[in-house]
């Protein structure tokens, strides 16, 4: 069983604590695994704002029995982390649990010693904030989320959701992240590189989103999409697809475009017992070796261990 902690103390926004329990609510209906999920906090009912107050289920002490810590983001993001709940973030990363923090609960992991030396983010407003006061950090103010290695940071409001769907994707698999999506009513696919908003200076009106870019290649991922290809699905010009490409996702489409085929690579292995090859050729990777090369590369596990480890669990 996943335990899923989530960090509560005065001024923790009530948004970033409802969306953590909302992704980890219980979907064992549906064939979802089912966390325990605990609510940390210093004292026994914590005052979060005027209108939310909570009752914790776990003290702080008990931070490092989790698999996973969700640090929600703080109504005043530039008030100091308190010390208590720095230190039980800073004890639940040192026992192995994935430590995962919310819009401004980026400052926490900071505080923490924990995003020294990485890429992070935040909400955008705050980003050259966090720059200013931790300056080891590699503030990405434009990513939703980012992160590896058990740490991970998020952008404002929904790039929470993000980030914890990107999570479930991990640990649970592709169609749980699916699952929990469509019970959401949010998309599942949006990557950690895309903007948190739009650039202002390129034609709204005339362009697509992000979604039915990712809908049309996704119909035909066995196709050799070349750049012409995507902008004409677009229907803009290369020189044009370029500019809004990196405006709205912040990476190359040909990044973009394997991250894409990772995904429906790692569904076919956890739902199907395609060989590696055949999937290779689904998803439109021109060899095994490539697959095996951006598939590990993004999900740090071979291929073959991932079906099996999945393979296993299906009836």
């Amino acid at each position: 069983m996943t335990i899923v902690g989530i960090l509560v103390g005065p001024g923790r926004r009530a948004f970033d604590i409802e969306v953590a329990r909302e992704v980890y609510d219980d979907r064992s209906d549906r064939g979802l695994p089912q966390p325990e999920v605990r609510i940390l906090a210093a004292r026994a009912i914590t005052d979060l704002d005027p209108l939310h107050s909570m009752r914790r289920t776990h003290a702080l002490a008990s931070a490092d029995q989790l698999d996973i810590l969700v640090v929600p983001g703080c109504v005043d993001p530039l008030a100091a982390p308190r010390a208590e709940e720095v230190s039980a973030v800073a004890r639940a990363a040192a026992a192995g649990a994935i430590v995962a923090s919310l819009c401004t609960g980026a400052f926490t992991l900071a505080a923490a010693g924990l995003l020294d030396g990485r890429a992070a983010t935040t909400h955008w407003r705050f980003a050259e904030e966090l720059a200013l006061r931790h300056p080891k950090v590699e503030v990405r103010s434009r990513d939703l989320y980012c992160g590896g290695d058990k740490v991970w940071t998020s952008a404002g409001v929904t790039a929470g959701v993000d980030l914890l769907l990107h999570l479930l994707r991990l640990d649970w698999g592709s169609s749980a992240a699916e699952t929990v999506a469509k019970a959401m009513v949010t998309p599942v696919c949006r990557p950690g590189t895309q903007a948190q908003y739009a650039d202002t200076s390129l034609p709204i009106k005339a362009l697509p989103s992000v979604e039915q870019l990712h809908l049309t290649v996704s119909k035909d991922l066995r196709r050799p999409w070349n750049i012409k290809e995507l902008a004409a699905a677009c229907t803009m010009s290369p020189r044009t697809f370029h500019r809004w490409f990196a405006a709205n996702l912040g990476t190359t489409p040909l990044a973009w475009l394997n991250d894409l085929r990772v995904r429906e690579a790692q569904r076919l292995l956890e739902q199907t017992d395609l060989p590696v090859s055949a999937i290779a050729r689904e998803v439109g990777f021109a060899s095994d070796d490539l697959l095996r090369k951006h598939f590990t590369a993004r999900l740090g596990v071979a291929p073959t261990h991932h079906a099996a480890a999945f393979r296993r669990q299906r009836p």
